[in-house]
């Protein structure tokens, strides 16, 4: 069983609108629609502000506010896509007191199985009077949909249309008896038409014949894209009619999204009332024969009809628009980020001005919000929150956008005198200056769409990145994304290295703010004095009075005085002394603030003043290789396996207690010792913590004894390396049950082991890599959170948070030791040392997600792969040059090389002309690094590709570049779609067939030699290999497996039902993972049956979204718990810029969290929630199968997760764990499902 679970959220917007509240503060709202969730924003002085949030159980296609003013709540309209469409109405409320509620009041069902989808115009669109809505969701009919005062759901009906290929559609008059729609579609003979229907809500139909406010008018079809995709389809909006308009003009329908910005106007009402007459005579004379005649005489006429005014469109496709506050004044953006401002006068004559504003990213929304402010929702590049500026703000000395040279262009200064001159002859300008004129205020985050990534340990730190190939048009970049805390850098002391140990000091123990910082090197100490902001002093003073500096120290720390009252019993005072912990024994310290120096409380005490009486001799020869220090007691470690606790009392330090470790008849060497307070009230604690060199274990020792011995308490497994470091550490202070104490051990080979320590005991063993060097760990209290961090080839911050102990990598390499620090200039902070020097800063958001951005602009990167040899990521991309609709976009492909840290560009290879890559595959060999690259020779899109090649590039590099040149070369009759390796050789699917080559060396040359081929397939677009086994999609039928077995491919197993697949991958020999283009998820496992091998489908599942890849492997520093039953085993990228993961779990919790989901499941629907059993059910372009009712081999881990919300309220509690009749009750307990979850949780 699999759980899916998201790591990061579908990030691509697909619709905004903005609406506002009467009488509410604030009281303008941004709504933005991403696939599957809506986040609505208020519109604050100082920007956008998050309100809420709502997941949508379905792909929302289309977002809509109906226009009924209320003082706290509106209603919303989500429109999801097939294919299984549904009108979801919302409810958003402002309460009293400021806050926000968004709700669900009803799911409208418009799925029909037999009903063709629409194919251009899958929209909805409400009334300006807010009292009907048009859905348009299948080809000839439109779901019209009642609504009452508050705009919610009254009722709905059909309404037939014999536009079949609708393109756009709108209202254009409405009253509550009768309403008219604007429509523009593809007739029968490839004709754009545009014309108006009335819609009568009492008869419950649309007109037959169109409206005389406009009846059928041709549109010049040569203006218009010949693609009709998303971005190919005009768009038509309604231009009212003002007072202060011309006479002749009564409203009208402008045309955008050609190659000219059209207005017509609608039928005045004196030709109205005569098309009125006429076609009630026409209606007398149906039986007279004349109706053809007059049909032909009405035609003639309208195709006579011009635009009333137009402008050139100079860019490409429209994909985005909106209306700004005035009245006439439109923002219009192009498939490339193109933006323009068109502007309608339709005073003293009609003129229609288009100006150039700048690029941004390829828009799919464009809201505006206030004052030059408007919102760029895309899903191509980050969206972004944008402002006009009346003067340009950057790129003075270019063009606002190129223009292409046949179109004439007049400048932002020569406007006034074009239309004051108003010439009669020109109604359209396009006004195009220097410089940009729009300025980015804020940016949102996109990866979407992530055509293909990787997943890869660039460092060697241990901690994994995904780099992606994401974007496109004119915002193609790589992402790199990392998980971690984040850190800001405040400061930087230089010149100081080979640092081993920090520790900060206080002027007196009880005092709030650190003063001073200790230094250890390998060879010596230093001391340092906090003088400002910007600057620290040494204080490092004699070393014949003050701190032993010519030596490394081994712990040093503040200590309190002890103090005895009148009964004689003792106490804590607060005192300026100091321990400094040496090899060769003890310094105590006092700090004197008026020369500001630590001076000598006597003379170093020696291990030998240690000894009883008599037994000096059993001293000598020993060091301390480990010490620890709390408020009142000192544990130092010494060689040959002997511990010993010390107490301050009077200046003078006293032994406590003492033992001797003998392990195998040896002295056991102690390699690492804390004693740390597991209460943070006390001054004192009650256990030490001891680990060992050669045993690799660790014992807890108890000081509770009152014969003065330390027994073990317990002791943990044998680990995989040796302790290096030690802490016995609650993460909660103010939990007096110490039921978070862990214990925590840093390893030598760059693990963290941590246990659970409750009732003398070690549970729950979990480890967890921060890479390979020997990992430090020190307590360190951030803000109000106990933490810790641990240092090794990478730092790590440990924290307690979601009842659990989380591990957060923090973005830093190379840190040799850390310490808490908090002094007025720096509150809350950290110092850390690496190889420079130290380094001050803060730590916040503790499991962040960090991406970083590399633009590639017009370069849309397709396939990356990364070469570990040469450090380098090798990227194809595809370069499309912009033109203007209609006209031919040139596409050239290349190989660019980026350096895997810095990501700059190292190497970059031209394709041929007119080849686009389509796969890449990294391999090395004995010569050297090399890179095979599939290609594509482009053809009319129409027909089958039928020329491509696969070559092999040999990579040679320098310290500035790598140098990429062609060694051999193999033309294919075909698009090879996929590479592959298996054996050591090239697997490449080629249209209907995969070829196995084998690459040739012997002859000092290398030469692709074709072995094997398998041609019994349609369309084979995806491969995935794992040893000699050939895993193949076919696009427009199922998978195949294949074994390549003496230079020869056998068929294993394929599956021969109807699939689809997009993308698939090989989780073991007999296990294997897939998404088709329904947006399903599905597994099959390899069964024998006896006779022959079969695949059995053993998963299937609805996801939402298209994947494009799998990749095995996470990204989260993973923690390996001994126990754990559930292990994440795969993620997956999607179109819409989704990361998930796919979690393993165990069979018998997996039955547990069957159960648990479809409790919940059946609990949430009672509450009037939608059916999650419906929506993940597998769905196919029809809908959901009647033999796939509900989805199987997959859990919903982001759904299951919702049962944390209701842990803390009884009786939902109680009604989900029970479940809707005996056989449903959950045996699991309510406490293990928690923790299970929690666990789940910290692996997305």
């Amino acid at each position: 069983m699999k759980v899916v679970t998201t790591f990061h959220p579908a990030s691509s917007v697909v619709d905004s609108l903005k609406f506002r509240l009467k009488d509410e503060h604030p009281s303008e709202f941004l709504v933005v629609a991403k696939s599957n969730r809506l986040d609505i924003y208020a519109l604050l002085p100082e920007g956008l502000r998050h309100q809420q949030g709502l997941d949508i159980w379905g792909r929302v296609r289309v977002i809509r506010a109906v226009p009924v003013l209320s003082r706290s709540s509106i209603s919303l309209l989500v429109l999801t896509d097939h294919p299984e469409p549904e009108l979801i109405f919302l409810s958003f409320t402002v309460n009293g007191t400021g806050s926000t509620e968004i709700t669900v009041t009803k799911y409208l069902s418009l799925s029909e199985r037999s009903a063709r989808p629409a194919e251009f115009c899958h929209t909805v669109l409400v009334d300006p009077s807010g009292g009907v809505a048009v859905v348009s969701a299948y080809t000839g009919k439109l779901k019209v949909v009642v609504l009452d005062q508050d705009g919610g759901y009254d009722h709905d009906f059909d309404a037939s249309i014999t536009e079949l290929n609708l393109l756009d559609i709108t209202f254009v008059s409405t009253s509550r008896d009768m309403y008219t729609l604007a429509m523009m579609h593809i007739d029968y003979q490839q004709r754009l038409q545009l014309l108006t229907r009335d819609l009568s809500i009492e008869d419950l139909q649309l007109s037959t014949l169109p409206s005389p406010l406009l009846p059928s008018l041709p549109v010049p079809g040569k203006l218009f894209s010949t693609a009709m995709d998303d971005d190919g389809t005009p768009t038509i909006i309604h231009i009212p009619s003002y007072k202060v308009d011309d006479d002749d003009f009564e409203g009208g329908i402008l045309i955008i999204g050609g190659r000219k910005i059209m207005l017509y106007d609608f039928v005045d009402v004196e030709t109205r009332a005569k098309r009125e007459s006429k076609k009630k005579r026409a209606d007398k004379k149906k039986t007279t024969g004349e109706t053809e005649a007059n049909a032909k005489e009405k035609g003639i006429e309208w195709k006579k009809r011009k635009a009333r005014a137009a402008v050139e469109w100079p860019w490409a496709e429209v994909t985005a628009w909106c209306h700004v506050d005035d009245k006439r004044k439109y923002l219009i953006g192009d498939r490339y980020g193109k933006l323009a401002l068109l502007s309608i006068n339709l005073s003293g004559g009609t003129t229609l001005t288009l100006m150039a504003l700048g690029e941004t990213s390829a828009p799919t929304t464009l809201t505006y919000l206030a004052n030059q402010v408007f919102y760029n929702g895309s899903h191509f590049g980050s969206s972004q929150l944008l402002q006009i500026t009346t003067t340009p703000s950057f790129a003075f000395d270019a063009p606002t956008l190129p223009v292409p040279s046949t179109i004439p262009t007049i400048s932002p200064n020569a406007l006034n005198s074009h239309v004051s001159g108003r010439n009669t002859d020109a109604s359209g300008y396009v006004v195009v200056g220097l410089g940009s004129y729009v300025t980015e205020l804020e940016s949102f985050s996109n990866l979407a769409p992530i055509l293909d990534a990787v997943l890869i340990d660039t460092d060697g730190s241990g901690q994994n990145e995904i780099v992606t190939c994401s974007g496109g048009r004119s915002t193609g970049s790589i992402k790199v994304i990392r998980s971690g805390a984040d850190f800001s850098e405040k400061a930087i002391v230089q010149g100081l290295g080979n640092v081993t140990h920090i520790w900060p000091l206080k002027v007196m123990y009880r005092a709030p703010d650190y003063a001073h910082i200790v230094v250890s090197t390998l060879q010596e100490t230093h001391v340092f004095r906090f003088d400002n902001a910007s600057s620290i002093s040494s204080i490092d003073g004699d070393k014949n009075t003050g701190f032993i500096t010519d030596l490394p120290t081994i712990a040093v720390s503040n200590i309190l005085r002890r103090t005895y009252n009148a009964e004689n019993k003792s106490d804590y005072a607060d005192s300026s002394y100091v321990i400094q912990v040496i090899s060769k024994g003890l310094l105590l310290l006092e700090y004197d603030p008026d020369v500001q120096q630590y001076t000598r409380i006597g003379e170093p005490w020696t291990l030998e003043k240690l000894a009883d009486p008599g037994k000096e001799g059993l001293w000598k020869g020993r060091e301390i290789v480990a010490a620890s220090i709390n408020a009142s007691q000192v544990v130092l470690a010494l060689n040959w396996g002997r511990v010993v606790l010390l107490t301050l009392d009077d200046k003078r330090f006293i032994k406590l207690r003492e033992r001797n470790f003998v392990h195998n008849n040896r002295d056991a060497e102690i390699s690492a010792v804390s004693c740390l307070p597991q209460d943070p009230a006390k001054r004192f604690a009650l256990n030490i913590v001891v680990g060992f060199w050669t045993s690799k274990h660790v014992e807890i020792l108890s000081l509770r004894a009152a014969d003065g011995t330390m027994p073990t308490v317990t002791s943990s497994p044998v680990l995989p390396s040796a302790p290096r470091s030690l802490l016995l550490y609650n993460f909660t202070s103010d939990d007096s049950k110490f039921s978070n104490v862990h214990l925590l051990i840093g390893l030598t080979d760059g693990s963290i082991a941590s246990f659970l320590y409750r009732n003398d005991q070690l549970l729950d063993q979990k480890l967890v890599s921060i890479g390979s060097l020997p990992v430090t760990m020190r307590s360190c209290r951030i803000g109000a959170r106990q933490t810790v961090l641990a240092c090794g080839s990478r730092t790590a911050i440990l924290f307690w948070e979601k009842e659990r102990l989380m591990y957060s990598p923090l973005i830093l390499k190379d840190v040799t030791a850390a310490a808490e620090l908090s002094t007025s200039d720096y509150p809350s902070s950290i110092v850390l040392a690496n190889s420079d020097g130290l380094v001050f800063g803060n730590v916040n958001n503790f499991d962040k997600l960090h991406i970083r951005s590399i633009p590639l602009g017009l370069n849309n990167p397709l396939r990356i792969t990364h070469i570990p040899a040469l450090r380098v990521f090798a990227v194809a991309c595809r370069y499309i040059t912009p033109a203007r609709i209609g006209d031919v976009e040139d596409i050239n492909g290349s190989i660019q090389v980026f350096d895997d840290i810095s990501f700059n560009k190292l190497g970059h290879f031209n394709l041929e002309q007119g080849e686009e890559p389509t796969s890449l595959l990294s391999f090395t060999t004995n010569s050297g690094s090399y890179l095979c690259v599939a290609a594509v020779t482009l053809e009319d899109e129409d027909t089958e590709a039928s020329e491509g090649r696969i070559f092999i590039l040999e990579m040679t590099s320098n310290a500035l570049q790598v140098n990429m040149s062609v060694v051999t070369s193999y033309d294919v009759e075909g698009c090879p779609y996929a590479l592959t390796s298996v054996n050591s050789m090239i697997a490449a699917a080629v249209n209907s067939m995969v070829i196995v080559f084998k690459m040739d060396t012997e002859s000092g040359n290398m030469t692709m030699a074709q072995i094997a081929t398998w041609n019994h397939n349609y369309l084979v677009t995806s491969l995935a290999s794992r040893g000699d086994i050939i895993l193949l999609g076919d696009a427009i039928s199922s998978i195949s497996m294949l074994r390549l077995e003496d230079n020869r491919l056998h068929l294993i197993a394929r599956d021969y039902g109807p699939l689809w697949p997009t993308c698939v991958e090989l989780m073991s020999n007999s296990t294997l993972i897939g998404a088709n283009s329904e947006y399903n998820l599905y597994t099959f496992s390899l069964q024998d049956s006896g006779t022959r091998e079969l695949l059995e489908r053993d998963g299937n599942y609805f996801l939402g979204d298209l994947v494009n890849k799998f990749l095995p492997g996470t990204l989260s520093s993973q923690e390996v718990s001994l126990d754990s039953p559930m292990q994440p085993q795969q993620l997956f990228f999607t179109s819409a810029g989704l990361i998930g993961v796919i979690i393993d779990l165990a069979d018998d919790l997996a039955l547990d969290l069957t159960g648990l989901q479809r409790n919940l499941s059946n609990y949430i629907q009672k509450q009037e929630g939608p059916n999650h059993t419906k929506y993940r059910a597998p769905k196919n372009v029809r809908g959901r199968s009647d033999a796939d009712a509900s989805s199987f081999g997959f859990l919903d881990g982001d759904f299951l997760e919702r049962f944390l919300q209701f842990v803390g309220t009884p009786q939902a509690l109680k009604r989900i764990m029970d479940g809707q009749s005996e056989p449903e009750k959950l045996t699991i307990s309510a406490d293990r499902i928690q923790k299970v979850l929690e666990s789940m949780q910290s692996m997305h």
